[in-house]
């Protein structure tokens, strides 16, 4: 674990700030005036403090709250919320409704967005996590962002209806008060999931149905609360930090597949290239529509580190506080 440094310390935390966004609108996540804007006047280590600033500016997610050796809170990748921002097309005056409140940096970029004549409404079923993003949204001047404590499943009902809703937690389906609460010709963004992987997709509301206009690969951790998936994880091996997951239940014998892992082992090369982005979005979404045993191989801490795993991609461990 990388030791912590206050965030008020040092000169270059400008430079690191706009150079992360500088590298955002280089590499297309960020292609609107309206969201560049946003991303250049918040700066992210208000809603991380303890973060060395190298990490908070890095285009990471940063895990910042874990329940059991699980993570269950982060500061999503800069990329990831660059994309979703311009999926969600907002604009000065809407009324906005996040589900998954987090640090509430994201809240703080829309809030940046639609304005004084807009409004954010962000929940969080977490009262920590509630709690602490009420204080990092005063510390970078935005009180006006409604942070509230409920079940994101229900949504808002006090405060709609919305001219645009996006979710920062993973959903398998799209529940009912989501698409109640929204405007006509309103737009919900949000993380689908397909049995297990992840797309980012934008609807808009039409008439009596929700059409997708935009699709994305990403990858949050799944909503909580009544309407959570029930997804089920075994642990593997006598040392906390491996698991492999599913959505589905299946008879799995976790000792004869800890001995592979842990056994003697041999690289097979192959003609086929793929790059992390495809193994992570298109191959394992494929595999998901295609393959019912498909399942999620994870590790974390130390064994992690020893690379019992293969590393395609993860968290940046160093930011757990």
């Amino acid at each position: 674990m990388r030791s912590s440094a206050p965030m008020e310390s040092g000169n270059d935390g400008p430079g690191l700030h706009q150079a992360l966004v500088d590298g955002l609108k280089a590499s297309g996540g960020i292609h609107t005036p309206l969201v560049e804007a946003a991303f250049r006047a918040v700066p992210r280590h208000l809603f991380l403090p303890g973060t060395p600033l190298d990490l908070v500016y890095s285009d990471e997610a940063i895990p910042t709250k874990r329940l059991d050796g699980a993570t269950v809170s982060s500061s999503s990748q800069p990329a990831i919320m660059a994309f979703m921002l311009e999926q969600l097309q907002l604009e000065p005056g809407h009324r906005v409704l996040e589900i998954g409140a987090g640090t509430g940096y994201n809240a703080a970029l829309m809030a940046h967005i639609v304005g004084e004549t807009g409004h954010v409404v962000t929940a969080d079923i977490d009262e920590e996590l509630v709690a602490s993003a009420r204080r990092h949204l005063s510390a970078a001047g935005l009180s006006r962002v409604e942070v509230v404590r409920g079940d994101g499943a229900l949504g808002c009902p006090d405060e709609a209806p919305y001219d645009r809703i996006i979710l920062t937690v993973g959903a398998a389906d799209i529940l009912p008060a989501w698409r109640e609460q929204l405007k006509p010709a309103g737009r919900l963004v949000l993380p689908l999931s397909i049995r297990g992987p992840q797309v980012s997709v934008a609807f808009e509301r039409a008439d009596d149905h929700l059409a997708s206009v935009s699709v994305g690969d990403c990858g949050f951790m799944m909503l909580r609360g009544a309407f959570a998936e029930p997804g089920i994880s075994i642990p593997l091996g006598p040392e906390p930090g491996l698991n492999l997951s599913h959505g589905e239940l299946h008879r799995v014998d976790a000792e004869a597949i800890y001995q592979w892992l842990t056994g003697p082992s041999r690289d097979w090369p192959i003609t086929i290239r793929v790059t992390t982005g495809e193994a992570f979005g298109r191959l394992r979404l494929w595999l998901a529509l295609h393959e019912t045993g498909l399942c999620d191989l994870t590790a974390e801490g130390e064994l992690a580190d020893r690379g019992i795993v293969p590393y395609l991609f993860g968290w940046n461990s160093g930011g757990w506080n």
